[in-house]
């Protein structure tokens, strides 16, 4: 079915008028349905018809066709509130990504035997921990990944000059897609003094 064969044996009026076959009626429905050009005979053709008549049905919308867009519209709806749901309740479970959940591991640490012995609370949403040490300048002096929950840091690891001055602990923990969980806030260490 095409345009042109509609204007050749005018379908639009005879479909109208109902004076097609079934078949011709079912062509014509398929073919007018997906056509804007001919959507417009049809729907202008029942207006007049009904204006002549005085009133009766006229053609406000495509039959067959009104709920498609109707359609997409919900499944849309549907997959943007899930989406939504779905990124709210783990955000609201998972802490900040990027960040960890900010200050939130409480460490103890003390100094015994050449070394920091330091030690922190389990947490089931961590995989592996990261211990560091920082030089009062931000330097990073020490780092280390652990599974267990306690380090011992010995002295040694650090060199002369950074064993007088003071030292600063963080523990971070990673769940298994390395995302930040938990971390601890900066702990200043006691210099351990002038040790061999």
């Amino acid at each position: 079915m095409t345009c042109e064969l509609v204007d050749q044996n005018e379908l639009d009026r005879r479909y109208l008028e109902g004076r097609l076959t079934e078949a011709e009626a079912n062509a014509f429905e398929e073919h007018y349905l997906g056509c804007d050009r001919c959507w417009e005979l049809v729907k202008g053709g029942a207006g007049v018809r009904a204006a002549l008549h005085g009133g009766g049905a006229t053609l406000a919308s495509r039959p067959g066709r009104w709920w498609r867009p109707l359609a997409i519209a919900a499944g849309l709806g549907i997959v943007t509130f899930g989406t939504w749901q779905a990124v709210t309740s783990r955000d609201a479970a998972m802490p900040d990504a990027i960040r960890g959940a900010g200050d939130s591991l409480a460490v103890q640490s003390g100094f015994a035997a050449g070394a920091w012995r330091t030690a922190w609370p389990a947490n089931s949403a961590v995989a592996w921990y990261r211990v560091r040490l920082f030089a009062a300048d931000g330097r990073l002096l020490f780092t280390r990944e652990v599974t267990d929950t306690s380090l011992s840091i010995s002295v040694t690891s650090l060199s002369a000059s950074d064993r007088l001055a003071p030292v600063y602990l963080e523990v971070e923990g990673f769940d298994l897609m390395r995302r930040p969980v938990t971390r601890s806030s900066l702990l200043p260490l006691n210099p351990p003094g002038d040790l061999p």
